[in-house]
């Protein structure tokens, strides 16, 4: 433990990122976001003619970092009727949706396996600018308008509550709110409930959106917001941030489990520090002392400074805040340490805006994402640098644009960063990057399966994956992995093959109606019979032979034989592989075990584009 309030090394239990999704400004998926930040984009500007139409304040006129569609949700996926949700607070609903592709994109919900796991849970959120739209609505047409389970969508800690009975989580399960720094704190709780609590892993979510005006309002009024029309974060000009919104979600686990559930490892946690300015010139100023000690704390159990080449810093974009951070950092990072190196620097905020309680988790993303493609992206606005930075004492440098982030002596690249939450409670983390993908071994078919949980979103899936093929470079041991083994299984499938010169897909079916499977008859035939230990093990549910017809809930398997059966018989080509026979079983619906195709310890599960939701407007009108 540090000496102000929690931290230190994970040399205890070593704790890993293995999967992260995010809705930002300008970006849906992982791969919009890096390219927003490569490029150098800003994505804050007036807040749009379609959102002030929305909220219902024709007047609003801040530039603010807008997300698309915060109004649509797709319900249906989720089991949540329509009226349900209108009555939903818009950043529950999203960041459901981000949820899902972020334990997708870790393997997490692995096809079949439906036992409780002891994941913890926790959100960052600290507004809800939906309620007041919520109350009004009650007061006008009556509480018996308003659906029974408005109170649980309403209230902050619903959230984490979602996503734990969502996805059968039992660890703890809570929400986090210390302003600003809400998400990185989140981190820090769940690496303790990790370490100490004994949770495999969990997951972390932080979220802002802007339902109304009120977040912003309250933010000029308190002096946060900058009169210019973006974040001039390092600049002798800065005078505070613009607001943003979106959410981020990141999955963590103990690396022994990561390493045996062929996880996609984004990066090591190496350390971290949360604390508490205690007394200060008053709630809402930084104390200098308090963010000292946070980066003392985290560094004070062995974690070597020298090999950080990055921070993503809180900056808050003010001409005093700037420099208390980087002075703060300062007592730790000496320049003499550092010889002739220099440590990049930058922001988030000045692409997206100040996301409040998801800060740090549009920070942690950037970081992450840099790490992985080797470059850092360059912190925007800045025309002259603040002289109250003291640049040239420290080994800090503003990245002001994209360039390569090296390997120092082969070892792999380390990062850190800071969040600092109004009320004082300050975190710091350091992460190093994660080994490479693991390529697995090579495929005698390279047979691909997919679900979905309507035809129409099992099109669009198939369409998104031919395109991320036919992009190249895809081990196709670890793409016939993801999709089976760690994607859970819908209701409407699809197979197909993939071509290994040309990254292009075979179609070779897909289902024509829904259709689950938890029973499995065995035909009583010698050809049958012969398999029936290959069908114990692939399939995720009862086997037995029968000469019974199949019911609702059961299939009726035979091997052919040459004997003719009924049409409710699913007969299986004898000349079939054992592949090609559980690709069959699938398509009939069928939960099939891919552990025996693809075991522990083999291949990476990979980042797949996005499930493809149908969302529709929810949005209380009257």
């Amino acid at each position: 433990m540090g000496r102000h309030g929690g931290g230190g090394r994970m040399s205890e239990v070593p704790i890993v990122v293995t999967g992260l999704a995010l809705r930002l400004p300008g970006a849906a998926d992982q791969g919009e976001f890096w390219r927003l930040l490569a490029e150098g984009v800003d994505r804050t500007d007036t807040v749009s003619e379609e959102r002030r139409r929305l909220v219902g304040a024709p007047q609003w006129s801040d530039v603010i970092g807008e997300i698309d569609g915060i109004d649509e949700f797709d319900a249906a996926f989720f089991g949540i009727e329509d009226d349900e949700a209108r009555f939903m607070d818009p950043q529950h609903r999203k960041t459901m949706e981000v949820a899902y592709d972020a334990v997708c994109d870790a393997g997490l919900l692995e096809a079949g396996k439906t036992a409780d796991r002891r994941y913890s849970v926790f959100t960052a959120i600290c507004t809800n600018s939906y309620y007041p739209l919520v109350c009004r609505y009650m007061e006008e047409q009556g509480i018996a308008a308003t659906h029974p389970r408005t109170i649980m969508n309403s209230i902050n800690s619903a959230l984490a509550a979602r996503i734990s009975h969502q996805y059968n989580l039992t660890g703890p399960v809570m929400a986090v709110d210390t302003a600003c720094s809400s998400f990185l704190t989140g981190l820090s709780q769940a690496v303790e409930s990790i370490r100490g609590q004994g949770c495999l892993g969990a997951v972390v979510a932080g979220v802002n959106m802007l339902s109304a005006p009120y977040s912003t309002m309250l933010c000029d009024c308190g002096g946060i917001t900058t009169a210019h029309p973006y974040t001039r974060v390092f600049d002798e000009e800065a005078d505070g941030t613009l607001i943003g919104e979106g959410a981020v979600v990141c999955v963590l686990e103990r690396e022994d489990v990561a390493l045996r559930r062929n996880r996609r490892i984004y990066a090591r946690l190496l350390g971290h520090a949360v604390n508490n300015d205690g007394s200060s010139l008053n709630i809402m100023a930084p104390n200098p002392r308090g963010q000292a000690d946070v980066v003392r704390d985290c560094y004070a159990t062995g974690v070597d400074h020298t090999r950080v080449g990055y921070i993503e810093t809180h900056g808050t974009g003010t001409r005093i805040g700037d420099p208390i951070e980087l002075n703060a950092l300062g007592k730790v990072y000496r320049k003499a340490d550092f010889g002739d190196r220099t440590i990049g620097i930058g922001s988030v905020k000045s692409n997206i805006g100040h996301l409040l309680a998801a800060a740090g988790g549009a920070g942690l993303a950037k970081l992450l994402l840099s790490i992985r493609n080797g470059a850092m992206a360059p912190n925007l606005h800045l025309k002259t640098l603040n002289p109250l930075l003291d640049l040239e004492s420290t080994p800090f440098e503003v990245v002001t644009e994209t360039r390569p982030w090296p390997r120092e002596d082969g070892r792999p690249r380390v990062g850190a960063i800071t969040s600092l939450g109004l009320g004082g409670t300050n975190v710091h983390v350091v992460v190093e990057e994660g080994p490479p993908e693991r390529t697995g071994t090579p495929l005698a078919e390279p047979l691909l399966c997919l679900s979905a949980a309507d035809p129409e979103a099992l099109r669009r899936m198939i369409a998104d994956l031919e395109r991320y093929t036919a992009a190249g470079g895809v081990d196709p041991y670890n793409l016939a992995m993801t999709l089976a083994r760690f994607r859970p299984s819908h209701a409407w499938r699809a197979t197909a093959r993939l071509d290994r010169a040309t990254g292009a897909l075979t179609v070779l079916r897909t289902t024509a109606r829904e259709r689950t499977v938890r029973r499995l008859l065995l035909r009583p035939n010698e050809a049958t019979l012969a398999r029936e230990a290959f069908f114990q093990e692939v399939f995720a549910g009862r086997v037995r032979t029968s000469d019974a017809e199949p019911g609702r809930t059961e299939l009726a398997v035979a091997v052919d034989d040459g004997t003719a059966f009924d049409a409710e018989t699913s007969v299986l080509d004898s000349r079939l592989s054992e592949t090609e026979i559980a690709a069959e079983l699938f398509m009939r619906g069928c939960l099939v075990d891919w552990g025996r195709f693809f075991p522990d310890g083999t291949g990476t599960v990979l980042t797949l584009p996005r499930y493809p939701f149908a969302p529709q407007p929810h949005w209380l009108t009257f």
